[in-house]
């Protein structure tokens, strides 16, 4: 039996578990995929900033990271001095290209090329 009431530092008493707390497991999944994403958008930065298109990047990066609500599609296309169907392409480009870097960077951890899929799938699941 221990007692519920602690006197003044000398003893520890019982500690609940904090029930809004996520799991240990999950809460490093959940560390694990943004670390992920951040590389991912790492790379992308470094590989449009070599390409010259860092500015194209830093307008259409809202649509990766789920930032796009302060601004328009026709907004971005009006600083890029694009119209907005390139805008729309170029997202979906910058999209497939987000894909394709994390399921690399996915790759460097599993032995077997198949499980990637799975891991995307966890990286969705620990992203919500």
């Amino acid at each position: 039996m221990e007692s519920l009431d602690t006197e003044a530092g000398t003893a520890s008493g019982l500690q609940a578990p904090d029930l809004k707390a996520a799991a240990p497991d999950r809460e490093f999944d959940h560390k694990w995929a943004l670390t992920l994403l951040d590389r991912a958008l790492a790379a992308m930065t470094h590989e449009y900033k070599e390409a010259g298109k860092s500015a194209q990047f830093e307008v259409l990066k809202p649509w990766l990271t789920g930032d796009a609500g302060n601004i328009s599609q026709a907004e971005a296309a009006r600083q890029l001095g694009l119209n907005e169907g390139a805008v729309k392409v170029a997202i979906h480009r910058l999209r497939r290209r987000l894909r394709d870097v994390i399921k690399n960077e996915i790759s460097q951890t599993v032995k077997d090329r198949a499980d990637i899929d799975r891991e995307m799938h966890d990286l969705l699941e620990a992203l919500l």
